[in-house]
């Protein structure tokens, strides 16, 4: 195994920003799922002069991460047979990430994301084509050739909670650390096919209304929003649960103690990737700082705190150069 390095399997998305005043944000708080919903006059023409091309993806973004932390990074997507595929490939070779795994489809276009940003945090409704990102291929041959010693999971292909499962025991097989941020076919599954997933050698990262989603599936209970609450149903057996939880910062819990980092003072202007960010941040410290947990969650928070000030998912980034400037 490669020390200090990392496979990333997920999506590489062309991200058109659009920024609007023109929505209204509704309160929905008897719904813990949806609590807050953003409107637009029916039938009626939304126009901006504040729009934006950026490159994304849940799997590019951490990719770019972690290879600006300075680990040997190498990332599992698809793109289509596509100018966009093309851009998307040349900007992840020049933040040096190793793409000799990235599949073409030639039937398939690049997926593409339209980001709607309102309010004055510029909280954002994402409206998502995945194309290529549907048809990515992890096959055995492909799993075989993984030589790190850490895989993180972002948004996966269409694979069922068995496959998933093998997959995680194959890698726990091999020593292989993983972290799992699970998308929202995943989270579909609940958490009864979830917990099946999760082993020792394991990090699973959530939001707060993704931990309240998966612990409402459980069905007849009563549910809290309490950061203990949630963590008690979570967490079964994994090294660490992670609940990130917007501007108010991230919780991780390690099976017996809980640990909490602030959000930082950054001025939001996308929130864009901010999640990604957290996650790749989170996973590079632990990397980084040899599972130190809390200086881990240091990184990620201030990762993340970094990227919402910067329009697009990639741009912020904390890199190596910005931690020893910082003696970090």
């Amino acid at each position: 195994m490669l020390k200090k390095s990392i496979t990333i399997i997920g999506g590489s998305t062309q991200d058109i920003m659009y920024y609007t005043d023109q929505a209204l944000i509704l309160d929905n708080k008897k719904d813990l799922l949806r609590k807050k919903l953003i409107a637009f006059e029916y039938g009626t023409k939304i126009h901006s002069d504040k729009v934006y091309f950026s490159y994304g993806g849940g799997g590019a973004n951490t990719a770019v991460t972690l290879a600006a932390l300075g680990l040997k990074t190498k990332l599992i997507s698809s793109v289509g047979h596509d100018a966009v595929g093309h851009d998307l490939m040349a900007n992840l070779r020049r933040r040096g990430v190793n793409v000799s795994a990235v599949q073409t489809r030639r039937q398939y276009r690049t997926a593409l994301s339209l980001v709607v940003n309102v309010g004055a945090s510029h909280e954002h409704v994402l409206f998502s084509y995945r194309g290529a990102n549907d048809h990515l291929e992890l096959g055995e041959k492909i799993i075989r050739q993984i030589k790190t010693n850490w895989i993180y999971l972002n948004s996966l292909a269409k694979i069922s909670s068995p496959q998933l499962a093998d997959f995680f025991q194959r890698a726990k097989a091999r020593k292989i650390k993983l972290a799992w941020n699970p998308d929202a076919r995943q989270l579909s599954w609940g958490l009864r096919r979830i917990s099946k997933c999760l082993n020792k050698n394991l990090v699973l990262i959530v939001n707060r209304d993704e931990a309240l989603g998966l612990v409402s599936s459980l069905g007849k209970i009563k549910i809290k929003n309490n950061i203990r609450f949630l963590f008690k149903k979570l967490h079964y057996g994994q090294y660490l649960t992670v609940i990130t939880d917007g501007p108010r910062g991230a919780y991780v819990y390690d099976g017996s103690e809980i640990y909490f980092r602030a959000a930082t003072n950054h001025k939001p202007i996308s929130t864009l990737g901010a999640g990604d960010a957290f996650g790749s941040g989170f996973i590079g410290g632990l990397i980084r700082y040899h599972n130190n947990i809390k200086k881990a969650l240091n990184l990620g928070i201030l990762n993340s705190g970094l990227v919402v000030s910067k329009i697009g998912a990639q741009a912020g980034i904390v890199t190596k150069q910005y931690l020893k400037q910082h003696h970090l």
